[in-house]
Parts: C-alpha cells; sequence; structure tokens
C-alpha cells in the first residue's frame, strides 16, 4: 500500500516541473538570422556578379564570383568560366563601338538554405540604354545555386530562362 501513494507524489512532482531539454544534437541547420544574413550575401553576390561580369565586362572578376566548375545552362547552351570570360572580350569590342550601359534589376521569388548550399530563384531584368536612349530590354527567370567556400559565398550554377515580353 506504501507504492500507490509515493507512486501518486512522483507523478505529481513530475507533472508540475518544467520540461526543458537540452539538444545534444549538432545543428544541421543555421539559425534563422543567420540564414537571413547568408541568403542576403547570396543574393548581393548574384546583383555584384551581374554587375561587375555582365554590365562591366570585367573578365578578372569571373573567379571571384564563381567557383572553379561553375557552369551557366542558358537557352540549350552550357557555358563555364572560360567560355563566359571569350564572351566577355567580344562583348568588350561592341560596347567600345556603341557605347551602351547595362543596367540590371532583380525580383526574387524565393531563397533556400540547406547548410552550405543556398539556392535563390530570381527574375533579372536587364536594360540597354546609350545616354537617354534604350535600346533594348531582356527578361530572364532565373536560379543560382551558391556554395560557401573556406572565403565566402560563391556561385556554382546559373540556369537561366529568357521570359516572353
Amino acid at each position: 500500500m506504501k507504492f500507490f501513494p509515493l507512486l501518486g507524489i512522483a507523478l505529481l512532482f513530475c507533472s508540475c516541473q518544467t520540461s526543458v531539454k537540452e539538444d545534444l544534437q549538432p545543428k544541421t541547420e543555421p539559425a534563422l538570422s543567420e540564414s537571413q544574413a547568408d541568403i542576403d550575401s547570396v543574393k548581393y553576390l548574384i546583383e555584384g556578379s551581374f554587375q561587375e561580369i555582365w554590365s562591366d565586362l570585367d573578365t578578372a572578376r569571373i573567379r571571384a564570383y564563381h567557383t572553379d566548375d561553375f557552369i551557366l545552362l542558358e537557352q540549350g547552351l552550357v557555358w563555364n568560366n572560360d567560355s563566359v570570360a571569350r564572351y566577355l572580350l567580344d562583348e568588350q569590342k561592341r560596347k567600345e563601338e556603341v557605347q551602351y550601359q547595362r543596367l540590371n534589376r532583380f525580383d526574387y521569388v524565393r531563397s533556400v538554405q540547406r547548410q552550405n548550399t543556398i539556392w535563390v530563384a530570381y527574375k533579372n531584368y536587364g536594360t540597354w540604354v546609350k545616354g537617354s536612349d534604350t535600346l533594348g530590354t531582356v527578361q530572364w527567370l532565373e536560379s543560382a545555386i551558391a556554395i560557401r567556400e573556406n572565403n565566402g559565398w560563391k556561385i556554382q550554377q546559373l540556369h537561366s530562362t529568357r521570359m516572353a515580353q
């Protein structure tokens, strides 16, 4: 009979305690604020790469933004860092002749982080101007995969589809 009152007291004691469990498992996902900071860094990386690589046509900046195994999939073509550099060199000549400027604008659709990888979907709007004249506009639906390397985030893959205007 002494067993039942002791059991009752033990149950009452256990039910009144606040349950706090420490998570002993290593965290696989970053904290929300850390994750948002990383995603913001990758968005800044994307915008910087489009400015310095695709607008300024600076071949020296490719390695600052892209991984060594970078790949761009665009309209059925497969590009790597070397083919991007060749395109930029050709485009530098055209830019010199026409004296245009490329402007970029981005609307972000979705971003997802999984440990040291971030995937970002966005709409990319390119406008080519010469003085006050608009020479052309293009809209793309794109996604980027960025990975964290020792010295920060870099773009490993871009996928680009031209949108009808």
